[in-house]
């Protein structure tokens, strides 16, 4: 799963500083003043600052303080990323998966998601790997950038999911569910987690919790003030009307037989990763 850095309201606190202006206009952002946020990261987004074009990106995205405006967005992240600022080039990359304010285009998303990762995005680690999972190419890879987000950030749903669906695609069922069951107690408002759980579980034989999850996640898609962020989001980019009809679908006849699984992990995927077994989801 995909993760949007806007979401993340602390992130001001991992930055270093860049003048007396940012780190007021970030403290005015954590402290929820988005309107004194705006008054002091505008003139420095006018001179061309990247992190003032980027904060008033997350700032429009995210409609705080203001109504939210994807293409209004777009254009200051756009302007932070060909700056080269990082965590500006991973959203950019998303903006362009799920055509938030620009034209969907997965090529521009991969190229921006990649220019993150070179610069050690953590973020676009995980939404470079999963856009290759999701299209079953360079697997291998995938599961280092994944493995490193998670241990990086064990916190985070959409590694977790990334880390599961990994797991699922490669034939590992039930190493897969207490990942994606952990994602899905962390993101309950996500229909595609709780799709992934749901086909890990009819995989392991568990047809009852399996059509749980189906059903959860097809009532997240029909209603969306239940949304997350992110499941929003991703219902934009894949339309909602489509991936309803694909979850009804699924209710009703279950999961056709599983693809041949595409092989073993590299090494060191998974060891040590801080995942606990079991699973208690409360969608029933």
């Amino acid at each position: 799963m995909k993760r949007l850095l806007a979401l993340i309201l602390l992130i001001a606190s991992l930055r270093p500083a860049f003048g007396d202006a940012l780190e007021d206009g970030w403290a005015a952002y954590n402290a929820g003043d988005y309107a004194r946020a705006l008054v002091l990261f505008e003139p420095l987004a006018r001179s061309g600052d990247p992190e003032a074009n980027y904060a008033l990106g997350l700032i429009h995205a995210n409609g705080l303080g203001v109504p939210r405006d994807d293409a209004i967005a777009s254009g200051y992240v756009s302007n932070a990323a060909e700056a080269g600022y990082p965590p500006a080039q991973d959203l950019l990359g998303y903006m362009y998966d799920f055509g938030l304010g620009l034209p969907q285009n997965p090529d521009l998303a991969e190229r921006w998601y990649q220019r993150a990762v070179d610069a050690g995005e953590i973020n676009a680690m995980n939404n470079l790997a999963y856009s290759w999972l999701s299209q079953g190419r360079r697997l291998g890879e995938a599961a280092a950038l994944i493995a490193t987000a998670v241990r990086s950030a064990p916190e985070v749903a959409a590694y977790l999911d990334s880390l599961g669906w990994l797991l699922y695609q490669m034939g590992h069922y039930y190493e897969a569910v207490p990942p994606l069951c952990e994602a899905a107690k962390r993101d309950p408002g996500h229909p595609e987690v709780a799709a992934h759980l749901g086909d890990a579980y009819w995989r392991i034989g568990n047809a009852r919790e399996a059509e749980l999850q189906w059903r959860h996640a097809l009532v997240l898609a029909e209603d969306p003030t239940l949304l997350s962020s992110n499941g929003a989001d991703f219902l934009h980019g894949v339309g909602a009307a489509g991936w309803r009809a694909a979850m009804a679908d699924r209710l009703a006849r279950g999961l056709a037989d599983p693809p041949v699984p595409a092989g073993a992990l590299p090494d060191g995927t998974t060891g040590d990763l801080p995942i606990q077994p079991g699973c208690e989801v409360p969608v029933s």
